[in-house]
């Protein structure tokens, strides 16, 4: 599994584009990104279904991308719950989690994901 392209509004990988996604144990879906409206009249925030599934699987490490200007926002009982289990969590810009990614991927690390593409 590997990120191939990463543009304002779009993420490719393994040769498929994608808006927003989630990446759990190596399985790929798209973000809800109107549920998240309805919610929080933004898909700026994390819903806690996306926790629950980002901490799925016994992740080595959680990669967000929290957008190309950093709006996306990590909440903090997930930072929380991540020290307490000693998972790896990484907050960045999204192209740069986008590398740190394939980096630990290939590595053949254990890494769920999630991708905000836009601000």
């Amino acid at each position: 599994m590997k990120i191939e392209e990463i543009k304002f509004g779009s993420i490719t990988l393994d040769g498929k584009r994608y808006h927003e996604i989630l990446i759990i144990s190596g399985q790929v879906e798209e973000r809800d990104c109107q549920k998240l409206n309805q919610l929080f009249g933004t898909s700026h925030q994390m819903g806690d279904w996306e926790k629950r599934v980002l901490l799925s699987g016994s992740p080595e490490a959680i990669i967000i991308g929290d957008g190309f200007q950093g709006v996306f926002q990590t909440p903090r009982d997930l930072v929380d719950i991540c020290q307490d289990k000693n998972i790896q969590l990484i907050v960045s810009h999204t192209p740069f989690a986008v590398a740190q990614f394939n980096q630990l991927v290939a590595q053949k690390k254990k890494v769920n994901a999630l991708f905000h593409t836009t601000c």
